[in-house]
């Protein structure tokens, strides 16, 4: 095996008399690609970067029957695509546009990479110009494109991962790409996720990583922890600050968009706190009452989104329970921690029935033990109409308190 330039060994297969395929790997074995060759053009390409070939009929618009029903009569690509060209599901032209976005997508992060090429040769097989790509144009697009790219973008890999800011305003999501990569990141999803998932060019991605890392939106998950900044005591009158959080039930949930509605909002500890969970059995039994006033509830965990299934996803709340991990919104709402308010003697009744209800799970901490709860009840308009801290950790709001401000016009 040759260590080689990337779009050199393209070129070099591509020139092969007979049909050829090429693997090229990576000390980054994500990037490894395979690609298969035939009268100069490329003719297949394998590459963690691509999402499946149905998924990418599906964004293009392709009818999702007549995908389902190709791939039934026959599990080979061409045929499938030549199936939907028959049956007037897909265009020619369209096909052929989508073969050449597919192949650059995997050629242009190869651009700047060496790596071990490894050429052999395979059956002779008919090129289908509308599946196959021109070698060379693909090679001079990548290249193109590539050379946008700052050498930072170009560092990036497919593992990496970012933490996305619960915090982010809405005008650094200003682009469909940057809506994208956030919300991935939100979700957990490595780079190399985010564009097979969402058959994002790698080129739009990383941009959008720069654009989102300069505003704070994202921040690289090897950078640490953030330093802790914990805001003053939120007070009545002030507009409930704005946060975009993942939601247990998928999907995530962004204040702003629940204006319009009162919104009974419960900052929690941890998913299987036995303080919390007792009280979300009363939210529960209210919670179809509250739906009929116009109130939206919607609770805070710290606690990861796989972590809340162990303890409040087992009650299956009918209203969003938000993973906040890394306790964001909790420093934004002014939300603290109190030894004394956890040692609280008061909180033993509730603390009893909370450990009969989630058993051992209750000692995971999550690094929520001496965390003290919040609630607050928002108005259709945004602002804060009561801001409850909690003093000590079962001093939650009484439910007459929020039937009396849930019955108010």
């Amino acid at each position: 095996m040759l260590m080689l330039p990337s779009m050199q060994a393209v070129v070099q297969t591509a020139e092969q008399p007979l049909p050829s395929v090429l693997q090229l790997s990576f000390s980054e074995p994500s990037f490894n690609t395979h690609l298969r060759f035939s009268e100069g053009r490329i003719t297949g390409v394998r590459s963690a970067l691509l999402p499946s070939w149905s998924s990418s009929l599906l964004r293009l618009g392709v009818n999702t029957q007549a995908v389902v029903e190709a791939q039934l009569r026959s599990r080979k690509v061409d045929d499938v695509l030549a199936s939907l060209i028959e049956t007037g599901h897909l265009e020619a032209h369209s096909l052929a546009q989508l073969v050449r976005l597919r192949t650059l997508g995997s050629l242009l992060p190869l651009v700047w990479r060496s790596g071990l090429m490894e050429v052999s040769s395979t059956p002779s097989h008919t090129v289908l110009p509308l599946t196959s790509a021109d070698t060379l144009q693909s090679v001079s697009a990548a290249e193109y494109h590539a050379s946008a790219l700052s050498p930072s973008e170009q560092a990036l890999t497919l593992n990496d991962h970012f933490t996305a800011s619960p915090l982010a305003s809405t005008e650094a999501l200003d682009s469909e790409e940057a809506r994208t990569v956030y919300l991935a990141a939100l979700h957990g999803l490595s780079l190399g996720e985010t564009a097979q998932r969402h058959g994002l060019r790698w080129d739009a991605l990383t941009k959008a990583v720069t654009h989102l890392t300069a505003t704070g939106a994202l921040r690289p998950v090897q950078a640490g922890k953030r330093a802790r900044e914990v805001a003053g005591r939120l007070k009545v009158g002030e507009v409930a600050p704005e946060f975009c959080l993942p939601d247990f039930g998928g999907g995530e949930v962004r204040l702003s968009d629940l204006r319009g509605k009162k919104i009974w909002l419960i900052f929690n500890r941890q998913s299987t706190c036995a303080l919390c969970n007792p009280h979300h059995l009363q939210i529960i039994a209210l919670s179809e009452r509250m739906r009929q006033q116009g109130v939206q509830i919607v609770s805070v965990w710290g606690s990861t989104v796989a972590d809340l299934a162990l303890g409040i996803g087992k009650l299956r709340p009918p209203y969003p329970v938000l993973a906040d991990p890394l306790d964001e919104t909790y420093d934004r709402y002014g939300l603290g921690h109190s030894l004394r308010g956890f040692l609280d003697l008061r909180n033993l009744p509730t603390a009893l029935s909370g450990l009969k209800m989630m058993g051992t799970s209750a000692l995971k901490d999550d690094g929520e033990l001496t965390r003290m709860p919040a609630e607050f009840l928002i108005g259709a308009d945004g602002t804060i109409e009561a801001a409850h801290y909690n003093s000590y950790g079962a001093d939650w709001l009484s439910v007459e308190r929020v039937l009396e401000w849930a019955g108010k016009s």
